[in-house]
Parts: structure tokens; sequence; C-alpha cells
């Protein structure tokens, strides 16, 4: 693992990028805030989610599986009754 500033990321983004394949780079801030830099596999796409997110996307998918669906425009109607200034 290795550890750079900011500055030093910005200037070799590319070097530390190929370097973040191989280990995991940790980016240090001033202000006292370090992230870390690891790539994103495919096997870690579900974790981008968290769990409430996850069961209102299976709650959502359910919901069309039994018809309930409208279309754009019946959506935009009912948006606009409660929400009057949302499309404005």
């Amino acid at each position: 693992m290795q550890t750079v500033s900011v500055t030093e990321f910005r200037g070799n983004i590319k070097k530390y990028l190929e370097l973040a394949e191989k280990e995991k780079l940790v980016i240090h801030r001033n202000k006292g805030v370090s992230f870390v830099l690891t790539p994103l596999k495919d096997e870690d796409e579900d974790t981008l989610l968290n769990d409430a997110q996850k069961k209102a996307i299976d709650k959502g998918l359910e919901s069309v599986a039994q018809g309930n669906v409208m279309s754009d425009a019946e959506a935009r109607k009912k948006i606009n009754e409660k929400f009057p200034d949302f499309f404005k």
C-alpha cells in the first residue's frame, strides 16, 4: 500500500491508477481526510448499493411484475397534482 498527496496524485493520475490496479493506494488530503483507491471489479458492483437501496429496487421490480405501471403522461399528471412546481 502506498500513500500520496492529492497534489501528487493529480499530477500523475495515470501512474497512480496503474499502481492502484496492483495494490491499494491511499490519497491523503491536508485536511486530514484520506481516501483509498482500488479498482472496481465486476463482483464489487453489488457492494455499491446499501440494503435499503436493494430492497427498494426489489420492491419496484415486484410491483412491475404485478402490472402496477403507468404511462409517462399518467406519472407526470400525478406528480403535478402533488408537486405543482416540479416540472417548471
